[in-house]
C-alpha cells in the first residue's frame, strides 16, 4: 500500500469516496452521528496495523472489499459483525488470530481462506446467521493448527470439527470418525441438511451445536456424548426423531426446545435437573418421563409442551419451579411424587385442561399452589 495516502492526513482515518482509510485505532471509528457507515464499501488497512480491536468495524453494512494490512496478526472479538454485504474473506498470510464472533452475521460471505500462518479461531468466528450464503471454508495445506475437508473446517488432527458451511446444499452428512469434539455453531442454520450421523466416539457438543436446522429430520447423539449443551437443538422445526446418550450429564436450558415436529424423545438418565426451557416448546410431544435422578424441574422447564397429555415425574423430585408446566393445555392430570417439597405458584399457569393433581407427598395437602381460575377446576386427590 503506498504509504503516502497515509502520510497526507494527520488523524486516525479518513473518508473518501466511499473508501476509509485506516491509519490507525488511536480515535475510534465512529460515525453513527451521521451515517457516515452507509456507502462505506472499501476499507483500506495500513500495513503498520497489527491488531484490528474487538467491535471496531461493526455495522459497515454496504462494505464488500478489504484491503488488509501486511503486518497483521490478530483480528478480535467482534471486529467485523453485521457486515452483511462482504462477499469473501481470504484472510492475509501472517495473521495469527481471529477472536470470537469475529464476522459474526456476515450473511454474504460465501467462501473463507485461512492462511498457513493461523493457529487460534474462536468460538463463532464465522456464524454467520439464518441468511448465511457460506458454501465453503479452505485452509492452507501448510497450516498446523487447522485443516479442511471439503470446505468442512476441522482441527489439523481430525478431532474437532469446527464449522460445517450452512448453505450447502447437500441433505446428508456423516462426520469423521475421528470426531470427539463439535464446535459452539458449528451446524447451526445449515437450513438444506435433513440428516448428520455422528462418530460412536465424540465426547463434546457444544452450545448451539444445531440450532436452526430447520430441515434436520432425525438424529443419534452417541452414547459417549457427556451431555446436552444449550440450544444444541433450538428450533429445529423439522425434527421428527432425535435420540439422546442415556447417560449423558447435563441438559441444557432450551436445548430441545421449539421443535415443532418432534413426538417422542427419551431424556438422559444421568440428569439432575431439567433446565431453563429444556423440553419446552415441543408441540406435538404427548408423552413425556422424566427419568429417575432428576431433583428439579427449572423455571419454564416443559413450558409451552402444548399437547403433552401425560407426564411421568420420578420418584427423586423434590421442587417443580414456577412456569414449569405454563401452557400445557392438554395436561388433564398429573401425579405428584413423594419427596416434593415446594411446588411454585405459577407452576401451573395456563394450564386449563388441568382437572386432577394426585399428590403422593405429605409435604403439600391440598391445591393452594395452583393459580386462580385453575384451583376451582381441579380436584386434589390425596394418595
Amino acid at each position: 500500500m503506498d504509504k503516502s495516502i497515509f502520510e497526507s492526513f494527520t488523524g486516525s482515518y479518513l473518508l473518501e469516496g466511499g473508501v476509509l482509510y485506516v491509519k490507525d485505532f488511536k480515535t475510534r471509528l465512529d460515525f453513527f452521528e451521521n451515517g457516515g457507515f452507509d456507502g462505506i464499501r472499501k476499507i483500506v488497512f495500513s500495513d503498520e496495523i497489527s491488531v484490528i480491536p474487538r467491535g471496531s468495524v461493526q455495522l459497515y453494512g454496504d462494505l464488500v472489499e478489504i484491503v488488509w494490512p501486511k503486518g497483521l496478526r490478530v483480528i478480535e472479538s467482534g471486529c467485523f459483525t453485521d457486515c452483511v454485504s462482504l462477499p469473501a474473506l481470504d484472510l492475509p498470510e501472517g495473521l495469527e488470530e481471529i477472536g470470537e464472533y469475529a464476522f459474526q452475521d456476515a450473511e454474504s460471505v460465501r467462501t473463507v481462506t485461512i492462511p498457513a500462518s493461523v493457529r487460534s479461531i474462536g468460538g463463532g468466528a464465522f456464524s454467520f446467521g439464518y441468511a448465511s450464503r457460506l458454501l465453503s471454508i479452505r485452509a492452507d495445506g501448510k497450516n498446523t493448527h487447522y485443516c479442511d475437508i471439503d470446505g468442512v473446517l476441522f482441527s489439523k488432527d481430525l478431532t474437532t470439527l469446527i464449522k460445517y458451511p450452512s448453505a450447502r446444499r447437500k441433505p446428508v452428512y456423516t462426520a469423521p470418525g475421528s470426531v470427539e469434539r463439535i464446535c459452539d455453531g458449528a451446524f447451526a442454520h445449515s437450513r438444506y441438511l435433513h440428516r448428520v450421523v455422528l462418530p460412536d466416539g465424540l465426547k463434546v457438543m457444544e452450545s448451539s451445536v444445531f440450532g436452526f436446522c430447520t430441515h434436520l429430520e432425525e438424529l443419534t447423539v452417541p452414547e459417549s456424548v457427556e451431555g446436552i449443551p444449550s440450544y444444541a437443538f433450538f428450533c429445529c422445526k423439522n425434527l421428527k426423531r432425535l435420540v439422546l446418550p442415556r447417560h449423558a450429564e447435563y441438559l441444557g436450558y432450551e436445548s430441545v426446545c421449539n421443535c415443532d415436529s418432534l413426538t417422542e424423545v427419551t431424556l438422559p438418565l444421568g440428569i439432575g435437573c431439567i433446565d431453563y426451557a429444556a423440553v419446552g416448546g415441543n408441540r406435538r410431544l404427548k408423552e413425556l418421563v422424566i427419568p429417575e435422578g432428576v431433583k428439579e424441574l427449572n423455571n419454564s422447564a416443559l413450558i409451552d409442551d402444548t399437547s403433552l397429555e401425560r407426564i411421568v415425574l420420578p420418584s427423586t423430585l423434590e421442587q417443580i419451579w414456577d412456569h414449569a408446566f405454563q401452557r400445557c393445555t392438554s395436561l388433564k392430570e398429573i401425579t405428584i411424587p413423594e419427596r416434593v417439597d415446594y411446588i411454585d405458584s405459577e407452576a401451573f399457569l395456563g394450564c386449563t385442561g388441568l382437572r386432577r393433581v394426585y399428590l403422593k407427598t405429605k409435604h403439600i395437602t391440598d391445591g393452594s399452589f395452583l393459580p386462580e381460575g385453575i384451583r376451582e377446576r381441579v380436584e386434589i386427590v390425596n394418595l
